[in-house]
């Protein structure tokens, strides 16, 4: 079966943007379906509810549903498949790998290079698997030191879409012989698993659900605006703001050529930081 193992769900928050994973656990499933996946992981941020309420559809869509969460330690992000309760945040990655082996299941460091310095880099070693090429990393060095990493310190690697709306799943996806999740889980342990979609989502996916996460945490931006910014900062960032509430429609050019900037801006800083990274350990 084909499996997508990392996807986020509506019950995905962050602080500033809150909303984060656009659509119900439902939808998940039932694209998942659409998409002719035999397993889907909803892997949110520190909750495991939303994996829970799609496990209760396992049987009515016919799609597998690892039960997950992307636990934040110290150290950045950890996924753990196959949990039945929910892991605390904040721990160490190694306390909170036990926690995930306590509950039988498999720890996971998802995009461990990344340049928003969310993954764990060197301590991807004490997880049982790591995602070699992740579909939001899309400096993609990011995902080329992921690899060299993971083979260097022959790591069981990985691809995950990262999905945070329906439109970004079917990405990253492995294939594995298995039935129901306990032999997705083993597949993973054992590697034995072929990676059988590793493609980038595209800015026209990204460039929409940033628009419509903007849109949806619209309240709560706009209070972190005025709370924390101050003057002309302040009224240029919810002038700015305001405009996602004319997306979609003659504004699309303008974000457009934001998503095409921010995406230049990430190719340019990640190889900046490769190449300081190198020179640093040359000297």
């Amino acid at each position: 079966m084909r499996v997508d193992y990392h996807c986020h769900s509506c019950f995905s928050r962050r602080e500033k943007v809150v909303v984060e994973g656009l659509n119900t656990p439902k939808e998940i499933v039932e694209h998942a379906r659409k998409l002719r996946l035999g397993a889907v992981g909803i892997t949110d941020h520190d909750s495991i509810e939303g994996s829970l309420i799609a496990k209760r559809l396992e049987k009515k869509y016919g799609v597998v549903v690892i039960t997950a969460e992307e636990v934040s330690t110290r150290s950045g992000h950890v996924l753990a498949l196959g949990i039945n309760e929910w892991i605390k945040p904040d721990m160490t990655v190694e306390d909170t790998v036990d926690a995930v082996h306590d509950q039988g299941g498999v720890a996971v460091a998802p995009h461990p290079f990344d340049i928003y310095n969310e993954g764990i880099k060197d301590k991807a070693v004490l997880c049982d698997a790591m995602e070699g090429f992740n579909a939001l990393n899309l400096d993609r060095i990011s995902n080329k030191k992921a690899s060299r990493f993971g083979a260097r310190n022959m790591m069981t690697m990985l691809a995950g879409s990262d999905a945070h709306c329906v439109e970004m799943m079917n990405h990253g996806v492995i294939s594995v012989k298995a039935e129901d999740m306990d032999g997705v889980l083993n597949a993973i342990r054992k590697g034995r698993f072929a990676v059988s979609k590793s493609k980038y989502i595209p800015m026209k996916i990204i460039k929409d659900w940033s628009a419509r996460r903007l849109k949806f945490s619209y309240d709560e931006v706009l209070s972190y605006i005025n709370e924390n910014y101050s003057w002309p900062k302040r009224v240029v960032s919810s002038r700015l703001l305001s405009l996602v509430n004319m997306y979609p429609g003659r504004i699309d050019y303008l974000f457009r050529g934001i998503a095409y900037a921010s995406l230049g801006a990430t190719i340019t800083y990640s190889a900046m930081r490769e190449v300081v990274g190198i020179s640093k350990s040359i000297y």
